[in-house]
């Protein structure tokens, strides 16, 4: 059987690293999150819960996989030890192509501090391991561990393979500012500068690749150009090299950064926010690593060779483990790689908060991955759907995420946070309704938190005499409307004004109006209505104000008169049986010419109306001429009009023609009109 081994050539051996969609799922929403809700989106960070908050370690560790399974009781009570394939652990029973993933989040010391009422500034230290690997075909799969004899002594072909994984550390510098803020609602923006040091980056990646193997690992077949490349620094690595000799060898660094904006709806209380809205871009930059001179693309050149000779040796360093699969001919060089420019892993994330009821919230949230996953050296984040409900108090909260990503997996977690400490994972609910487990995480954070104090808005007693004398007597400008409620206190205007002045009287004050001497319209700021398409027909009255049209349209192009005349003979012929909503089969003919116009004519719109005459209750004929206008637009509907086309209303007796004192009246108001149309539907 083929065995796993790092960053082995022959890609039946993998290390396959997959970042999940997020580090600290559940929590970084929460409105008390602070530090971790700032690295999320740093528009958090003006105006939120805290004078200071200081984070004094957090971290997020995640791993998971569609290709083992393993106990649950092993898993959950961490019991590791002797654990190998068919004792704690398994084979996933499926035959789609593997993945693997493992994402860990160290945030160091870092701090957020509101520096005045509008502006914040923030302060973090953060290490990240990231990778991912694509494409490891189920065949393939199938030769690891304990191998499946049916893949033995065939041709397995696997296509393209990608491993590739990033380590690094950063300090931030962010600001938030409050751009726009009154009593209900505000709107921030933020920003984090990062400089970005990289500890260490690995990529495996192929052309298509033909392996044949027999029972004994024997190697018929291998067929493959193969590119790895690494950073340098990790030379030694498996041969002795300690951490802080890796960290020492860096080689790496650049900057990032990160964009956020949030709409904020207060409710009553300040400190509860009615409706949050998020929008931000994280990890926007690059690293540049110097690649160890072992960084190449390879041709296989193992035919007749065995695969444990792509094992790595005890004490074996991964420079002499490149050196000796030359040396014995396992692959040959054909091209180098000297250098990598590795992206950060750029994110989108769209984010809505609401308040349901008193304290309990529902968290949307949607991060997309904006790098390319096909890119052999960058890892990227998972795109990944989360909705978390939570109950949310100043020293407490809990919360419940269910998240689907794009990989397919579906997970439900909790959370808790206690004052200062908070726990939880994204996966531990799901993961105790099963058996056996592809996927776990868990994150844990201790922070000292210094809350802001906020007093809730209150609204003056009309029993208190002082506010009555000053405020409700008040109307210093004389114009009717008293002070406390004037907009403009010092100049007198009226009460339909709220107390401001309107110099050309178009219903408009002055302070809002753009053109204060000449009478506009309210809907362009005080200016003459413009009309946009030249038809004489100003954009406040024109129904169709980007398409020219004519006057007797309300600016709107023509309508066909012979269309006209057609519908309004063809509404003079609805007939109905005597007190009931069934058409006379005489009136179809009509009502098909109708249909055939409407058909010619994709623009034209069609308003049908009932109408009745006295006799009988108000009530009863409202009903009555609704169901007939209803019976028309339902025939038209058979004849294939869209109903988006049409709309219909009764309207009793209510518009009569004639008087309903002589037959003849009557006859005239019990009709049935249609009118043809070519606005839009939201027009009138």
């Amino acid at each position: 059987m083929i065995k796993k081994s790092t960053l082995a050539l022959l890609l039946t051996s993998t290390v396959c690293l997959t970042a999940s969609s997020q580090s600290f799922i559940g929590y970084g929403y929460d409105n008390y999150a602070g530090v971790n809700g700032m690295i999320l989106n740093p528009g958090t960070l003006a105006d939120n819960a805290y004078k200071v908050n200081v984070n004094i370690f957090a971290v997020s560790a995640l791993a998971g996989n569609n290709a083992y399974e393993m106990d649950r009781s092993r898993l959950l009570g961490l019991h590791f030890s002797h654990l190998q394939e068919g004792n704690g652990y398994y084979k996933a029973n499926n035959t789609a192509y593997k993945y693997l993933y493992t994402n860990l989040d160290i945030l160091g010391p870092s701090a957020t501090v509101s520096l005045t009422p509008k502006d914040g500034l923030g302060i973090t230290t953060r290490m990240r391991v990231i990778g991912n690997e694509y494409n490891l075909g189920n065949p393939l799969f199938q030769l690891m561990g304990n191998s499946n004899p049916n893949f033995y002594n065939v041709d397995i072909i696997n296509r393209s393979l990608q491993v590739k994984v990033n380590s690094f550390a950063e300090a931030g510098l962010s600001y938030g500012r409050v751009l726009f803020k009154d009593d209900r609602a505000e709107i921030k923006l933020g920003v984090t500068g990062k400089y970005v040091v990289g500890l260490g980056y690995g990529s495996l990646a192929s052309g298509p690749l033909v392996l044949n193997i027999d029972p004994t690992n024997q190697i018929a077949k291998a067929q493959a150009d193969v590119t790895a490349q690494y950073s340098g620094n990790l030379d030694n690595l498996n041969g002795g090299a300690s951490l802080s000799d890796i960290i020492n060898k860096r080689n790496s660094h650049g900057f990032g950064f990160d964009l956020g904006f949030v709409y904020e709806l207060k409710a009553k209380d300040p400190n509860i926010t009615k409706l949050r809205l998020g929008l931000s871009v994280t990890d926007i930059g690059s690293l540049s690593y110097v690649n160890s001179a072992n960084s190449h693309q390879y041709t296989l050149t193992a035919d007749g060779h065995n695969t444990t000779e792509f094992m790595t040796q005890n004490g074996e360093s991964l420079n002499n483990y490149f050196t000796r699969i030359q040396s014995t001919g396992l692959a040959v060089v054909k091209s180098a790689a000297p250098a990598s420019k590795v992206s950060l892993p750029t994110a989108v994330h769209v984010n809505i908060d609401y308040n349901i009821y008193k304290r309990i919230y529902i968290n949307g949230d949607v991060l997309l991955n904006m790098l390319s996953a096909t890119n052999p050296m960058s890892p990227n984040y998972v795109t990944t759907f989360t909705v978390t409900p939570r109950l949310e108090k100043k020293w407490v909260s809990v919360y419940s995420p269910v998240s689907y990503s794009a990989n397919g997996q579906l997970n439900w977690g909790a959370g808790v946070r206690i004052g200062p400490l908070f726990v939880g994972s994204g996966s531990i609910v799901s993961n105790m309704l099963k058996k056996r487990v592809q996927a776990a995480d868990a994150h844990i954070g201790i922070t000292i938190p210094v809350f802001q104090h906020r007093n809730a808005r209150k609204e003056p007693k009309l029993s208190d005499s002082t506010f009555q004398e000053k405020n409700l007597t008040n109307d210093r400008d004389g114009d009717g409307v008293v002070d406390a409620k004037d907009e403009c206190p010092d100049s007198a205007g009226p009460v339909k004004l709220i107390g401001c002045p309107d110099d050309d009287g178009d219903g408009v004050p002055n302070y809002k109006d753009k053109c204060p001497k000449v009478k506009g319209s309210i809907n362009f700021q005080g200016c003459p209505a413009p009309d946009s398409d030249g038809d004489s027909v100003n954009d406040d009255e024109d129904k169709c104000p980007l398409v020219k049209g004519v006057a007797s349209n309300y600016g709107c192009p023509p309508i066909k008169p012979e269309y006209i005349s057609t519908v309004n003979r063809a509404a003079d012929r609805i007939f109905f049986v005597r007190a009931k909503a069934i058409i006379e089969v005489v009136s179809f003919a009509e009502l098909d010419r109708v249909a055939a116009i409407l058909q010619e004519d994709s623009t034209l719109r069609l308003r049908i109306e009932g109408h009745t005459d006295s006799e009988g209750t108000d009530q009863r004929n409202q009903k009555l001429s609704d169901r007939r206008a209803k019976a028309v637009y339902n025939y038209l509907l058979f004849k294939g009009i869209a109903a988006d086309r049409m709309d219909y209303a009764g309207f009793g007796s209510k518009k009569p023609l004639a008087p309903n004192d002589t037959p003849e009246g009557m006859a005239v108001n019990r009709r049935t009109e249609m009118i043809l149309m070519n606005y839009p539907k939201d027009k009138k």
